[in-house]
């Protein structure tokens, strides 16, 4: 799907870093065969607004989206951190092209079906005067991402921690119940006999 959507411009807008309030636009276009729905992140919503927020693209169509700021007030340093996010996801064939876009992305079901093509791409906001700032790698936006550190191996758990799970182990059997005594044999190990004895 990356390959499919373009931007323009492709990385970052600009803004001026004053308290007057600026308007960009930012061009998205589908190459796919299919229908993209879209919407619109940005990390400060008191900011920075997008017109509009949701919306569709059919094949071979494309978008100019309006990026408000609402400025810098005198003496502020703006936050280089600032960046707009667009999250888009390939929208199933069965799906009606006159849905309402905002009701499909907030449908539960709906979520399930997009997860295996929602994508982000990050759009970072540089202040004129400042640092280019570099674009992040493109993220998926799958819900089922496994949390760093959810598998652990016996060897780095606590010692404290298994012993009670050992013990557990050792005074049940497979029934739950305590398992029978077992008599302890012993072998004794007295050595071979003196080399001249052996015929």
């Amino acid at each position: 799907l990356e390959q499919k959507i373009t931007f323009d411009p492709p990385k970052y807008v600009t803004f001026k870093p004053n308290p007057e309030e600026q308007i960009k636009e930012v061009t998205i276009a589908n190459s796919h065969n299919q229908t993209v729905i879209f919407k619109m992140k940005t990390t400060r919503p008191g900011v920075f607004k997008m017109k509009p927020v949701f919306f569709a693209l059919q094949p071979r169509t494309q978008k100019v989206i309006k990026l408000h700021y609402s400025g810098c007030p005198p003496g502020v340093k703006p936050n280089l951190k600032d960046r707009f996010s667009v999250i888009m996801a390939v929208l199933p064939r069965e799906v009606s092209l006159d849905m309402d876009v905002e009701k499909v992305w907030e449908d539960q079901k709906m979520q399930v079906e997009l997860a295996d093509s929602v994508r982000r791409k990050v759009l970072k906001i540089h202040y004129d005067g400042y640092e280019i700032p570099v674009n992040a790698p493109e993220k998926s936006e799958k819900k089922s991402k496994k949390k760093k550190g959810s598998k652990e191996s016996i060897e780095d758990l606590p010692r404290k921690s298994l012993q009670p799970a050992f013990s557990a182990a050792a005074n049940t059997n497979a029934h739950g119940s305590a398992p029978a005594v077992q008599p302890i044999v012993y072998i004794v190990y007295q050595g071979l006999p003196p080399r001249g004895t052996v015929e």
